[in-house]
């Protein structure tokens, strides 16, 4: 192995192969009898990407889960992206800045109103924990229930830290809430967080 070799960094595609794809691969896991070896090398490609989000624990965990998985009469097939995909949501959900058609959401006419209408940190929970929009009348009654949370809790524990009484608990939690406000906000077209 020259130096070269030793020093390459190892990328997010490769960290995935490594802690994910080839230990399921030694452990049994095999291309489905009725996919072709190009599908095949695609799949285990976007499977890659598709995790890199994860980290070394995650990934660890997730192929644990993935173990009992296979597909086909001998249960050694790769587990469809469709079975995989769901485990690693529940493993650590992905950011929602990684899903570009979600995300999208804010960067429309959406993000801009939903920040003038005070529901912009309450929606951006609701499409990270759902990866989708909010359908009907139930979605946004959750969404506008949670905002109203929000706002009293903020208030609240504000005052509290202009008094000079907040507790730790209240600094965590305006913290966190201002942690989700910024990553919400960083989606929103340019004239809608000049307008903040």
């Amino acid at each position: 192995m020259t130096d070269e070799q030793t020093t390459k960094t190892e990328t997010k595609r490769d960290r995935v192969r490594r802690i994910l794809i080839h230990p399921l691969t030694e452990w049994g896991f095999r291309k489905p009898g009725n996919v072709t070896e190009e599908k095949h090398g695609k799949f285990l490609v976007d499977l890659a990407d598709g995790l890199a989000y994860l980290s070394d624990e995650q990934l660890e965990r997730l192929r644990e889960f993935l173990k009992t998985k296979g597909e086909g009469k001998d249960r050694r097939g790769w587990p469809r992206m469709a079975t995989i995909t769901p485990l690693a949501e529940a493993v650590a959900p992905r950011p929602l800045e990684e899903v570009p058609a979600i995300a999208s959401w804010f960067g429309s006419a959406r993000g801009p109103t939903a920040l003038e209408e005070g529901t912009l940190v309450a929606e951006f929970q609701f499409l990270t924990a759902l990866k989708r929009p909010p359908l009907h009348d139930g979605d946004w009654r959750r969404i506008r229930e949670r905002a109203a949370e929000h706002d009293s809790n903020k208030r609240v524990r504000e005052d509290r830290v202009r008094r000079g009484v907040a507790d730790h608990d209240d600094r965590q939690w305006l913290a966190w809430y201002a942690k989700l406000e910024a990553r919400a906000m960083a989606l929103l077209p340019e004239q809608g967080k000049g307008a903040a």
